[in-house]
């Protein structure tokens, strides 16, 4: 196996030797017409005893010389230029073969890929690294994906015993009004605690890609769709649908597109105001949503950070819109957040 320093100088040797090689006739035209040719007469003039003829010797083998040095000047340009634009580009093919190759790599489909076969040292030993670290971070990958949903499974059993043992107190009828409730407070907090749960395994399966299949979806069907449970979620509030004539689709996977759909409608619900309203409206290739507020304008610095509160007079553990701003990461489209008049708009830009 060959280093690339050494491969290099070789070929450009190999290009030089070559080119001179080629100039072979233009060197014996300088040195019979410039230095030869003088010399030639002044040998037959020797020899036949004729006098010395007249000629500039000293001009011939200054010019003989220029014009040689002019030759190798230029030999050694093209050998240059050739060995960096030809030589080097075939020298280098190895390692773009190797950015092709890793370009489609995906940690979710936990497969190795095959990287090109070199006989230059350092391509070899790049791919060999690359090999390492793709197989290190698979591992990673797959050790965070079991940890995760082993946690999750662990942490919903002792949850789902202890709100069952809750429920058995709230219907022994010895209990007094204050034991009551303070299970009820208890029962409040577990089902927060197993909301949460169930939000941070979701922002984890999404930041490990695991939620690979997608489908095309008409949207205005589909929130139509969930309109009953968004109107079971929004209680006295009135919601408003305003679509556009031309359907919307979007490529999506069904189950992140409702939890986003829901998490937003739960946002505007909850910050709503008495008797406000929410509006969902299909534009071209966008989603806006919207409700009335008495509140004022949210950080749009902060908004979708993951257990960002403005207040704390709102229930929630702050994931809602950090999962919406997940999923809209995860599909290639962008979120934003407006504040006009009292009015909080969520805009979902479908690229």
């Amino acid at each position: 196996m060959t280093s690339l320093l050494r491969k290099s100088m070789t070929q450009f040797i190999l290009c030089i030797a070559v080119l001179f090689a080629l100039a072979a006739p233009a060197f014996y035209y300088l040195t019979k017409n410039y230095y030869a040719e003088d010399m030639e007469d002044l040998i037959e003039a020797v020899k036949s005893g004729e006098s010395l003829p007249a000629f500039d010797l000293e001009e011939d083998i200054v010019t003989g010389i220029m014009l040689q040095y002019i030759l190798i000047t230029v030999l050694l340009s093209v050998g240059v230029v050739l060995t960096m634009r030809v030589v080097s580009k075939n020298l280098w093919r190895p390692f773009e073969a190797t950015l092709r190759s890793i370009e489609p790599f995906k940690l979710e489909q936990a497969k190795l890929i095959e990287l090109p076969k070199t006989d230059i040292k350092e391509f070899a030993e790049l791919n060999e690294s690359l090999q390492r670290l793709m197989k290190k971070n698979i591992d990673s990958y797959q050790a965070q994906k079991e940890f995760t949903e082993n946690a999750s499974h662990e942490l919903q059993t002792p949850i789902a015993i202890f709100q069952a043992k809750l429920e058995l107190l709230m219907q022994q009828p010895e209990l007094t009004a204050e034991q009551a409730e303070i299970i009820q407070d208890l029962f409040h907090m577990i089902s927060r605690l197993s909301r949460l749960n169930r939000n941070l395994l979701l922002l984890a399966k999404i930041d490990n890609e695991q939620f690979d299949t997608r489908e095309c979806i008409r949207l205005d069907t589909f929130i139509d769709n969930l309109l009953p449970l968004l109107e079971s979620i929004s209680g006295h509030l009135h919601i408003i649908r305003q679509y556009s004539p031309q359907p919307l689709y979007v490529q999506a996977n069904s189950a992140l597109l409702e939890s986003m759909m829901s998490n937003l409608i739960v946002n505007a619900v909850r910050h709503c105001n008495e008797n406000g309203k929410i509006t969902i409206c299909i534009g071209a290739g966008t989603l806006y949503i919207s409700n009335t507020s008495d509140e004022p304008k949210l950080s749009g610095q902060h908004i979708f950070d993951r257990f960002y509160r403005p207040t704390q007079k709102k229930g929630g553990n702050g994931l809602g819109l950090a999962i919406v701003k997940a999923i809209c990461d995860y599909h290639g489209w962008s979120v934003e957040y407006q504040y006009h008049e009292g009015i909080h708009s969520f805009i979902i830009r479908f690229v």
